[in-house]
């Protein structure tokens, strides 16, 4: 039986030292490199990839509670292995060393990254699949107009000067520099980075989940997330309700009807695309989307 004692939260990544290579040596790092490999694939493999303010802290928080149970170690923070160079470039054993408890646990059955910008950077479906080719993959897509105002307005709490709205998204869309974390209004072109990511991957190691039904349901949604992802048949939290995070209260900037109108006209081809690739009406959105057939 494994032992009560639990190992440290993970609350933030672990930095582990980089080791020059020896002198003479092609690489000191390829030997423990190719260890770090073959640890990761051993494993079992979740990774979140999207969508900000989706939905998906409440979600790490959800699968956090029962992680210890389901031998997962799901670190706090956003991991940002695959889509910050400097991250990359440290390779595969500090990846591996990011969901290490240490010498006194057994190690992790499964792990789990949750890093939402990950389905909007175009590198990360390649090195995705490189170092965990049988991840499974869970993205949750909120109506994109809903998704850009609590985006900006999350950069608003956070002191950013980030300026008003519409001339933010006529900034950023006047031009078109490469990807870029920092991107707003091309995060919500949804069906494009899910086709990219689908290049990579088969349809069966991707769940799409709507972030409003998960709001609204989490309990069931949770349970075919966990059961996707191969975790035994719980939800955690008992009988409470799951509780949600990073749910902020009123905003600091509302969106005008004209402004609304301007962002359902960037984003409506490409929910008819999204529509169309998924096999879902998502009626959830049908407000700022309307329903012109049935799928």
């Amino acid at each position: 039986s494994r032992s009560e004692s639990r190992p440290p939260t993970l609350a933030r990544p672990r930095r582990r030292p980089m080791v020059a290579a020896a002198a003479g040596t092609t690489s000191a790092r390829e030997p423990r490199e190719a260890a770090a490999l073959r640890w990761l694939n051993e494993r079992k493999a979740l990774v979140v990839l999207g969508v900000m303010k989706g939905g998906t802290c409440a979600l790490r928080m959800h699968l956090r509670a029962t992680a210890w149970e389901d031998n997962l170690s799901l670190p706090w923070e956003e991991l940002h292995f695959f889509d910050e160079e400097d991250e990359f470039s440290k390779g595969p054993e500090h990846y591996a060393d990011l969901f290490r408890w240490g010498d006194d646990w057994p190690p992790p059955a499964v792990l789990g990254d949750v890093t939402p910008s990950y389905l909007y950077m175009p590198k990360v479906a390649a090195r995705l699949r490189n170092l965990l080719p049988d991840a499974r993959l869970v993205v949750m897509l909120r109506n994109p107009v809903d998704r850009a105002l609590s985006h900006h307005n999350h950069d608003l709490a956070k002191g950013r000067e980030v300026g008003r709205l519409r001339d933010r998204c006529e900034e950023e869309l006047s031009s078109s520099p490469p990807e870029s974390r920092w991107d707003l209004f091309r995060r919500g072109l949804y069906a494009a980075q899910l086709e990219r990511l689908l290049r990579f991957f088969p349809r069966e190691q991707l769940l799409v989940v709507a972030s409003e039904r998960y709001r609204r349901q989490p309990r069931p949604w949770l349970r075919r997330i966990r059961a996707f992802a191969g975790l035994s048949d719980r939800a955690g939290w008992d009988d409470e309700e799951l509780p949600e995070d990073h749910v902020r209260g009123g905003y600091a900037e509302a969106l005008s009807i004209e402004d609304r109108g301007r962002l359902r006209d960037l984003y409506a081809a490409d929910v008819a695309r999204l529509r169309q690739l998924l096999g879902d009406a998502l009626p959830e959105w049908a407000g700022d989307f309307p329903l012109e057939s049935k799928l």
